[in-house]
């Protein structure tokens, strides 16, 4: 069985900046890293699916980069609505795939990490500067993944955007457009075990095309859970978390782990 590893919305700013003016996401990064390590040195590999920086800053990439050394493991990284595809690009270009131009534009590649396939998605479309957070795939990028996951074998795939509704308005306001194509294509593939995501900073579980899909709180601050209809958009200093998630042929086991320490373990008592 293969394990996985999963960090999301790290949301950094150049050393010594605090994101939003007031949460240090630096220190969140970190304190995420160790934790992983620490918990869980056997993974196979750690997917950071997206948000890496805030602002899509160079300085950003830079820091992202000397962070992530700390893995011993591969690490892919694809990107989220607030990054800049050129510079993550240019500063990850000595992890796995990264340096691949499987679609124009787009940061996707596919690898094989304990004999399991991990695909990694591209759901940004650029936009910081025009304000689109939105998610899209694109139809090249929707046909190489058809084309890729007809190689079959046991299949994990990673994307920022959910490719479900999450019923949070504000969230799916800014969710992936092109859930329903991605999701007909994964219908036609049975071996795709899991979907994991980021994106909307708090544990949820949906599907698409069949497929449980799970996307994940982020390293720093979360998202309201806020199901009123017209609810504002608003961040909580929720606990930070990572998944951690076991495929193989028969299936897919998820966990969501948080970095904060809650005290030592203690046995169960006879009562």
């Amino acid at each position: 069985m293969a394990v996985f590893a999963q960090i999301t919305d790290l949301h950094l700013r150049p050393p010594g900046v605090l994101t939003q003016g007031h949460i240090d996401t630096d220190t969140f990064a970190v304190r995420a890293i160790d934790a992983v390590i620490a918990k869980h040195p056997d993974v196979d590999a750690v997917i950071v699916s997206g948000d890496v920086a805030d602002l899509g800053e160079d300085g950003a990439y830079a820091r992202a980069a000397e962070l992530l050394t700390r893995f011993r493991v591969p690490v892919l990284v694809v990107p989220g609505n607030h990054d800049r595809t050129g510079p993550l690009r240019e500063a990850f270009l000595a992890l796995p795939g990264v340096a691949d131009h499987e679609v124009p534009e787009k940061v996707c590649y596919a690898g094989k990490y304990g004999g399991v396939t991990v695909v990694m998605l591209d759901t940004s479309v650029d936009g910081l500067d025009t304000r689109q957070f939105h998610g899209e795939l694109g139809e090249a990028q929707l046909a190489w993944l058809d084309k890729t996951l007809s190689a079959g074998g046991p299949t994990i795939i990673a994307m920022h955007h959910p490719p479900f509704d999450v019923a949070i308005g504000f969230m799916d306001e800014i969710g992936l457009r092109d859930a329903k194509k991605f999701s007909d294509i994964v219908a036609r593939h049975s071996q795709v075990k899991r979907i994991v995501c980021g994106h909307v900073h708090r544990p949820i579980v949906g599907s698409a095309g069949g497929v449980p899909a799970v996307a994940i709180p982020g390293t720093a601050h979360q998202v309201e859970l806020a199901l009123a209809p017209g609810a504002p958009p608003k961040l909580v200093m929720e606990p930070p978390a990572y998944g951690i998630h076991m495929v193989d042929e028969t299936g897919a086991i998820s966990h969501i782990g948080y970095v904060d320490h809650f005290g030592a373990p203690e046995s169960f008592g006879d009562g």
